[in-house]
């Protein structure tokens, strides 16, 4: 990005660029916005529980006539979404729907509408934990319970807590020699559960892809298929009413992009260390700007968290 600007602005906090406005929360934007999509996992909870003024703060945007949807990375069908929302205690009363990657994946291979998809064989194996079977629960597949027994892989993500990628490393060699294409369903490649960073499948699918040449189909955010059914469940409204609000530099902030909607990048959440940005506090700009400029990235706020 060109033209940095370092100064304050008192009405609408510090301008790091021309395009990205730093700002304490999100008040002042709800007259401006009426339609919201809203990251999970890093924004409005930590994997354990509500993240500080959170729920709050939607329920703020809900009071001024927004309509709320929740848009996940997460792995599984919205059923096991809603699910997790109620385990953690974010209220269904805060939100309209949620929609997410394994959704959008799972309907992909059920469908086969895309020659891609298409392409595949019926027996799919799963890389992922046993709470992800779900996922193989599919009229367009059969389980299949070993890689060599398998036409295709879907990975949903690590099997347990704590697992790296070279806990992986064999197993992906073993799918890539046999030419297994591989459905990945959360592209994203880290996540914090409270203070712990984990890999996800997005890790595990970029490793496929450079290290072995595996053929992917990445599902969820950044990629529009996913924004644009989120969209059509907000009524296709007019696109500078709506406004992504997130964490993923790479997910959220780049598909707004791409959907052509602003974007609010959540600094407090999976970037916070790498911005030097403490807890509910905005980050030093310049720290902000090197990070966008490395990324390719120019959301048009940044906020410490989902507060109001």
């Amino acid at each position: 990005m060109q033209d940095r600007c370092f100064s304050h602005d008192v009405e609408h906090g510090i301008c790091v660029s021309m395009h990205t406005e730093l700002l304490p929360g999100f008040k002042s934007l709800s007259e401006r916005y009426d339609r919201l999509i809203v990251d999970l996992w890093g924004t409005l909870h930590n994997g354990l529980s509500p993240l500080p003024g959170a729920i709050e703060c939607l329920q703020a945007f809900g009071a001024a006539g927004a309509r709320i949807i929740l848009l996940s990375n997460a792995p599984f069908r919205v059923s096991g979404v809603r699910d997790v929302l109620a385990q953690i205690g974010i209220p269904e009363t805060i939100y309209e729907d949620v929609f997410c990657s394994g959704e959008i994946a799972w309907r992909a291979i059920r469908d086969r509408s895309d020659p891609w998809h298409n392409r595949l064989g019926r027996r799919a194996a799963l890389i992922g934990p046993d709470r992800h079977m779900p996922m193989l629960d599919n009229p367009g597949i059969d389980a299949a319970v070993e890689l060599g027994d398998a036409d295709f892989v879907i990975c949903t993500g690590p099997r347990e807590a704590g697992h790296t990628l070279d806990d992986y490393m064999a197993e992906l060699a073993r799918a890539a020699a046999a030419k297994l294409p591989m459905v990945c369903t959360n592209p994203d490649r880290e996540v914090l559960r409270g203070d712990a960073r984990e890999i996800c499948a997005g890790a595990l699918a970029e490793a496929y892809e450079t290290h072995y040449g595996g053929d992917v189909a990445w599902h969820g955010k950044p990629y529009r298929p996913v924004y644009d059914e989120v969209l059509r469940i907000l009524d296709n409204p007019e696109r500078d009413r709506v406004l992504m609000i997130g964490d993923g530099l790479r997910t959220d902030v780049a598909g707004a992009a791409v959907a052509s909607i602003d974007a609010a990048f959540i600094v407090g959440g999976i970037a916070a260390e790498r911005l030097g940005a403490s807890k509910g506090a905005l980050p030093a700009a310049e720290n902000l700007a090197a990070l966008l400029d490395e990324v390719g990235q120019a959301p048009r706020y940044a906020m410490p968290g989902l507060i109001w």
